[in-house]
Parts: structure tokens; sequence; C-alpha cells
């Protein structure tokens, strides 16, 4: 009997009215805030997610990237490549270039 009149009256809210409520009402204000404080720290934390998840896959993009563009320039360094490109006008050197040095007297 008396269970059910507590759960009556907690229905009705007499116990944010009774001459004690402002307790109660400390309270709901203290958890209110709690509970808003959790909500926006997740927001900035799904936030924060989001954006390391973009820059993870930029990254993967720009090292794939970086992967092919040192393929292709190992490539072309090598002389086969430079073989091939060769106008007709130009000869492939068999022999290595030299080095001229001067030494300037006064």
């Amino acid at each position: 009997m008396i269970f059910i009149k507590i759960i009556k009256d907690l229905l009705k809210g007499k116990f944010l009215v009774k001459e004690d409520a402002y307790r109660n009402w400390n309270f709901i204000v203290f958890l209110t805030i709690l509970s808003l404080i959790s909500i926006t720290s997740s927001h900035m934390m799904d936030r924060k997610i989001r954006k390391i998840t973009k820059i993870s896959e930029e990254i993967k993009e720009l090292k794939s990237e970086y992967v092919d563009l040192h393929s292709k320039c190992m490539q072309m360094q090598l002389s086969s490549f430079i073989k091939k490109k060769l106008v007709n006008e130009l000869k492939y050197l068999e022999s290595p270039p030299y080095e001229l040095v001067l030494n300037e007297k006064q």
C-alpha cells in the first residue's frame, strides 16, 4: 500500500513542490549539467575520430602516390629507358665522360 502511494507521488511530481524540494531541484540540476557535459564530450570525441579517420585515409593515398612516383623515377634512371628516349641525333656514350681541371697561376 505504501509502495503504491510512493509511486503515485512520484508520478504526480509532489517531490518537486514540497517544502524541502530545493534539495531535489539541486540534484536534478546537477544531473542535467552532468548529462550535458557527457553529451558534449561524446560529440567532440566523434568529431575527432572522423577527422583522424579522414587524415589516415589521406596519408594512405599519399603513400601510394609516393610509391608510384618513386618507382617511375627509378625506372627513368635506368640506362635502357634512357636509350629508348634518346632522339636519333643523340647517341649513347660508350665511355664515361672525363673532367677537365684548370689550374690558374698568377
